[in-house]
């Protein structure tokens, strides 16, 4: 009897272990390696403009009354306005090269800051970063005034998990994923091999898995991906593409890693970006002529 209780018990001890470490009960835990957030004053907070284009600071609240913060660079002319979810390092200021290209492109551009990071309040998860994604859509239109069908998801790295959430409860008129992952689960096992025990369902919720999302009816899609990419492999980016419905562009940037595309492929890139907004219908451009 007590060697049967003693193993009873050694199998609840491990049960609890197992279950306490699961990824949607050790958030803790899990939220220092998802999340590496740069609050402020870290970074470069002096910059006024980008591309002669003034930076306009912005605030908004996201669904749980967290402050979220964001930049707003608004092109004179522009045809579309791309709502910029960024990846998991850093906060808005470190993604000035890439605004800059996006600018040239020939897009006004939104960028916030997930709540945690630069000069946004709160701490990071899943579902809140989320929600963040879709306060900063509805600041586009309720204050900006942009329509819903001029505004492009625009994700990078974890971003993109982030747009693909956002796009299906606040349609747009494009998306464009750039060096994302196919799903939290699958990159997070590539990093932790020993969290391949868990089910899906002992992830947190959602559970941002793109392809599914992708399979399903979209805006037209452009994804953007470093052949060189040492943090998300290149296969992901294959992967999302694979498995996504029409209409579809993929572009390989060559050479590019996972950080370094507006120094490594800056032509390529901004071309791509060119190309795609061109194809799209011009809606802002028509009413303001009129």
């Amino acid at each position: 009897m007590t060697d049967m209780l003693t193993v009873i018990a050694g199998a609840v001890t491990l049960g609890a272990i197992y279950l306490g470490l699961a990824p949607r009960v050790a958030t803790p835990l899990y939220r220092s390696m998802l999340f590496h957030p740069d609050r402020y004053p870290a970074g470069n907070y002096d910059l006024d403009s980008i591309e002669g284009i003034s930076r306009k600071d912005v605030f908004f609240t996201s669904a749980d009354g967290t402050r979220i913060h964001g930049w707003y660079f608004a092109l004179p002319g522009a045809g579309k306005t791309i709502l910029f979810h960024h990846g998991n390092a850093g906060n808005v200021s470190s993604r000035a090269p890439l605004i800059r290209l996006l600018l040239l492109a020939g897009a006004s551009v939104l960028i916030y800051d997930y709540r945690g990071y630069g000069l946004s309040e709160g701490i990071p998860s899943v579902k809140g970063i989320c929600d963040d994604g879709c306060a900063a859509f509805d600041y586009l239109t309720e204050v900006e005034g942009v329509n819903h069908d001029e505004i492009i998801n625009y994700g990078e790295s974890l971003g993109c998990a982030v747009a693909c959430q956002v796009c299906t409860v606040r349609r747009g008129c494009a998306l464009i994923l750039q060096s994302g992952f196919s799903s939290l689960r699958k990159i997070g096992i590539s990093v932790c091999p020993w969290v391949a025990i868990y089910p899906r369902f002992l992830f947190p919720k959602p559970d941002l898995d793109n392809i599914p999302v992708l399979k399903e009816h979209h805006d037209p899609l452009l994804i953007l991906h470093g052949a060189d990419d040492e943090v998300v492999p290149f296969l992901h980016g294959k992967e999302m593409f694979a498995a996504a419905a029409e209409p579809k562009q993929f572009v390989e940037l060559p050479g590019a890693g996972h950080n370094g595309i507006a120094d490594q492929q800056p032509e390529a890139y901004t071309m791509a970006i060119k190309s795609f907004l061109a194809s799209l219908p011009r809606t802002t451009m028509c009413r303001e002529l009129t």
